[in-house]
């Protein structure tokens, strides 16, 4: 099986869709499929090919972000796809389907040129999101443009006439499922395929593990550890985090809150925010902030309790990256939270952008040791069952065969 894999990022830029679609890569690769990953050089520093492990990958420029400048972006975006579709078509012999990572404007390049060339595309939406705003928010205000716009009117028939020539589209999370239905995607071409994660990497440790990872990260040793881990933006919730924790944190003095990311290469990036947030408000004693680290799973194997406070989630890796490890959580009710069958306690789930819901949770957990270590052996139980990242690039393989098969 050989696949082209067309992604708007891909390390050594951070982000959970990055990472998530560099791990499914390395497991097709692993599973004995041939990959090549086209994806955007955003930055001159990058090399246009390169092997990120096992992982050809080819950049194409232009440089600059995609995301949040405007009419800035738009020759950016149309140099972009233009390169990605005579990409496609020079090397129609080199694949036989093709993968797509995002369902907003990364999927025209790859349907014109299943048009001409008849190799089948394969679109995963990423988030909800995608399915209902082709511009975000925070791009058409910047264009001075509304929903209604004839601009946007005229991009939205184009891309529901590209999404008929599909062949199949995957949904990580039931939420994308709906939401693909509700555009009028046939349900017989949707696939649930949920995202797995290398259980290897993320599994619980020994209470002296635990302790040595503290010493060796430069994490307290002693009292309860909170972590987040994600891009620090603001459709994350982290600025809703760090304002409940200033409001707790005298109430637990021997509690410590982790933040593990940046929001570099984000349009909401309030990485400078939270910062000066920390430093305004004295928490320097109670809040680490690591920055960009190679090393998520050995930071959410030292913690405690996992908190996340997302306005939204297309499936939320890094919320299974925690239950993986065995961590109770306090999260939004997004992405993978609602896949989880009905009955598992694993955390406390409250509705995105409540601040005060949020609050109470996390003020429960902190006070009830008992509860957080059911939530986490619960947890862990929940994701070893389920996910997996063998198992998901299998299923990538079967619906690859079977749209071979069907043609």
């Amino acid at each position: 099986m050989r696949i082209y894999v067309l992604t708007p990022g891909f390390p050594p830029k951070a982000g959970g869709q990055e990472q998530h679609m560099y791990q499914l890569s390395e497991s097709l690769i692993a599973a004995g499929a041939q990959v090549c990953v086209l994806t955007h050089r955003y930055e001159r520093a990058l090399p246009v090919t390169e092997n990120v492990g096992p992982v050809p990958v080819l950049r194409l420029s232009p440089f600059g972000s995609l995301k949040g400048a405007g009419f800035r972006v738009v020759p950016r975006l149309g140099i972009l796809l233009c390169r990605m579709f005579w990409r496609l078509l020079r090397d129609r012999r080199d694949y036989q389907v093709v993968l797509v990572s995002g369902y907003n404007f990364m999927p025209m390049a790859a349907v014109l040129a299943s048009f001409l060339t008849g190799r089948p595309c394969v679109v995963r939406p990423e988030s909800p999101l995608e399915l209902t705003e082709f511009v975000g928010a925070d791009s058409r205000s910047k264009m001075g443009l509304s929903e209604k716009s004839f601009v946007l009117r005229v991009l939205g028939a184009v891309r529901r006439a590209a999404a008929r020539r599909v062949a199949r589209y995957v949904a990580i999370s039931s939420e994308i499922r709906a939401g693909l239905e509700r555009l009028g995607i046939d349900p017989a071409c949707i696939v649930p395929v949920p995202n797995g994660i290398d259980m290897r990497r993320f599994q619980p440790v020994a209470p002296e593990q635990r302790a040595r990872l503290r010493r060796t990260l430069g994490l307290p040793e002693q009292g309860t550890l909170l972590i987040y881990t994600g891009r620090l933006a603001i459709t994350k919730g982290v600025m809703m985090l760090i304002d409940v924790w200033r409001e707790l944190a005298a109430a637990h003095p021997d509690a410590h809150l982790v933040i593990v990311g940046t929001g570099r290469g984000s349009f909401d990036s309030c990485e400078r925010e939270l910062g000066e947030f920390v430093a305004r408000h004295g928490l320097g004693g109670q809040v680490t902030l690591t920055g960009n680290v190679a090393n998520v799973h050995e930071y959410l194997q030292a913690a405690d309790l996992f908190v996340f406070p997302s306005d939204y989630e297309g499936f939320g890796l890094s919320i299974l990256e925690a239950m993986a490890v065995g961590l109770p959580m306090v999260s939004t009710r997004v992405g993978v939270t609602m896949e989880i069958p009905a009955g598992v306690e694993f955390g406390i789930l409250v509705p995105p952008k409540d601040r005060n819901a949020f609050r109470d949770a996390l003020q429960q957990l902190l006070r009830d040791d008992g509860l957080r270590r059911r939530m986490g052996v619960n947890a862990h139980a929940a994701v070893q069952a389920r996910y997996s990242l063998t198992a998901e690039a299998r299923q990538y393989v079967e619906v690859f065969a079977g749209i071979m098969e069907s043609r």
